[in-house]
């Protein structure tokens, strides 16, 4: 097992320790199988040594039962050995899926070269199903090669070099086969894992490529990413049936081999003729487990890089830290110096930001587009961890909040919406029943906060009224819908901090008015709110605004004064000025 999990990273190597009964038990297991695989090599020799010379039909039948029990303890324990490994590998789904998913999503942003979702979770199932597989019981049964080697000597040394002469060639083939493939396979991983990103991030804008007309271009260009890993792949096969065939030229000759070396060392009287049979089974039983390494080798190396594809992600993204709890925030939150850059590192997003909301006010944020008001947005809202800057809610540093208890204080409508599959109602409260919270008080919430977007009529006259399943294969919203039913999700639980982000730009008239309402009740509330606008309509009730160009901000300061120095600068610059419905 050491080969295996040569490679496993510390974060990772608790939950195999937990695991460490089933492979200890695997283990034992395996000493018993390899030990009853003796059984029919030990029956040939007193089939030919003892019972054809004397013609003992009595002693046949009982070495036959005998070997026949032998047979079936060891299917047996083979049987247990292979549930054992199975149930390691769901147990380490139970310990480990949670928290690989919960580090993926802890995760402020990924950068180029991070695994994604679906890959971390792909891989881990692979090292999974390895763990279950034939490789991992091949590697239970190597270390007890030398026992036939052994076996092999005491029945004549001849036999015993023989076997160990076959070994070594295959170790050596084994060793050539895994230094020739590592590169291919750090190719393949690489090539794979990029079209699979490339496939699914074209399957989520499938609308707009069809709308587009650039199916056809994306099928092209994603065969052509596809084939760079299969080609990839296909080496990495080709040079590994290569070996494959060496391996199982090496192990049949020799088998063979051994045959005609009993033969003649039994006519010249220094081994029995069951021995004769005896070196052949023994040989080939030697070399299987080692063949069979060789032939799962590609899995093997998958599996390795699964384990190094984890132990990146564990590295990067640290898991849950117990923190004081702090009291609820008031809504005074505090951005000092903060900077960001893009995930690559070759730009500033934000620039040396300075900025305050306090509870009750309401900050606009206006700036031409690629300013860093969206950016902004999300370092505020908690979702965008600055490089360089602290943020502070009530005066705490907000890396001193546990981020899923502040997170129930902080209302953030993006751009994008971002409902997930499930009901309007699971949505809305953010899924709250599934992190325990009574089914009574979320669906009492759901439908204040629902009140409060003035999205309450809406939703009763779904299909299924706050049980209409959205996204995936549910129902389908309209843009002004979704930014709807996204607002009064921002608005579950009466946050202290409430960020909305373009909150107004799918949404007509009567959604306006609604969003006005809601602006004017989470004040009344107390609440800190920022808003990023490109239309003014929104800034109505604003209390400052803040101006945002190429990533720093220019000028902040009461609404009035701000607006009128924006429409003196487009006066002078003869650009129609700021008003209902245009953009600044």
């Amino acid at each position: 097992m050491r080969l295996f999990w040569m490679t496993v990273p510390p974060a990772l190597s608790e939950a195999v320790r937990a695991c460490r009964t089933h492979f200890i038990l695997a283990a034992t297991f395996s000493a018993l199988i390899n030990i009853l695989y003796l059984a029919p090599t030990i029956y040939m020799m007193q089939v030919y040594d003892r019972v054809v010379p004397t013609n003992g039909v009595l002693t046949l039948i009982f070495i036959t039962v005998v070997v026949g029990v032998a047979i079936a303890t060891l299917s047996a324990l083979d049987a247990i050995r292979v549930r054992l490994m199975t149930r390691a590998s769901l147990r380490l789904d139970r310990l480990l899926s949670g928290e690989i998913l919960d580090r993926l999503l802890a995760r402020s942003r990924a950068r180029p070269g991070d695994p994604s979702t679906q890959q971390a979770m792909r891989e881990f199932d692979l090292l999974r199903q390895s763990l279950a597989g034939q490789a991992a019981t091949a590697l239970f049964d190597v270390p007890w090669t030398p026992l036939y080697l052994l076996v092999a000597f005491l029945i004549h040394p001849i036999l015993g070099l023989l076997v160990l002469a076959a070994g070594s060639v295959l170790v050596t083939l084994a060793i050539a086969n895994e230094r020739r493939s590592k590169a291919k396979a750090e190719e393949a991983h690489q090539a794979n894992a990029a079209a699979y990103e490339s496939h699914e991030a074209m399957l989520r804008k499938a609308e707009i490529v069809r709308a587009l007309g650039m199916r056809r271009a994306l099928v092209s260009r994603h065969i052509q990413q596809r084939s760079v890993g299969l080609n990839a792949v296909a080496d990495l096969q080709f040079s590994g049936s290569r070996y494959n065939g060496l391996v199982k030229f090496v192990r049949m000759f020799m088998q063979s081999f051994a045959l005609g070396v009993g033969a003649w060392l039994a006519i010249n009287g220094q081994i029995s003729v069951g021995a004769i049979i005896a070196a052949s089974v023994l040989l080939s039983r030697a070399l299987q487990p080692i063949e069979q390494l060789v032939g799962l080798w590609p899995n093997i190396v998958q599996s390795r890089q699964a384990l190094r594809t984890l132990g990146t992600l564990f590295e990067q993204a640290s898991g849950p830290v117990v923190r004081t709890t702090l009291p609820d925030p008031q809504g005074q939150v505090d951005l000092q110096g903060v900077v960001v850059r893009n995930a690559e590192g070759s730009a500033i997003l934000l620039k040396n930001i300075f900025l305050k909301l306090a509870p009750g006010e309401v900050l606009g944020v206006v700036g031409p587009s690629g300013a860093g008001k969206t950016t902004l947005a999300r370092v505020v809202a908690g979702a965008l961890t600055p490089d360089l800057g602290e943020i502070r809610v009530d005066g705490a540093s907000m890396a001193d909040w546990d981020p899923e208890e502040l997170a129930r204080h902080i209302g953030y409508l993006p751009q994008d919406c971002g409902l997930l599959p499930g009901t309007i109602s699971e949505n809305v409260s953010r899924f709250g029943a599934a992190r325990g919270v009574p089914q009574a008080e979320v669906d009492e919430q759901v439908v204040i906060a629902a009140r409060l977007a003035g999205v309450h009529e809406l939703i009763l006259h779904l299909p299924g009224g706050y049980d209409t399943c959205i996204e995936g294969n549910g129902h389908k919203l309209s843009a002004g819908q979704a930014q709807r039913v996204a607002l009064a999700r921002a608005l579950y639980g009466s946050p202290r901090i409430l960020v909305l982000d373009e909150p107004n730009s799918a949404l007509d008239s009567d959604g306006e008015e609604a969003l006005s309402r809601a602006i004017g009740a989470a004040k009344l509330q107390g609440a800190a709110i920022m808003i990023v606008a490109h239309r003014a309509a929104v800034l109505a009730s604003a209390d400052k605004l803040a101006i945002l160009a190429d990533g720093a901000i220019v000028g902040v300061g009461p609404r009035d004064e701000i607006l009128q120095a924006l429409q003196n600068s487009a006066a002078k610059k003869n650009v129609v000025p700021i008003h209902e419905g245009a953009r600044p």
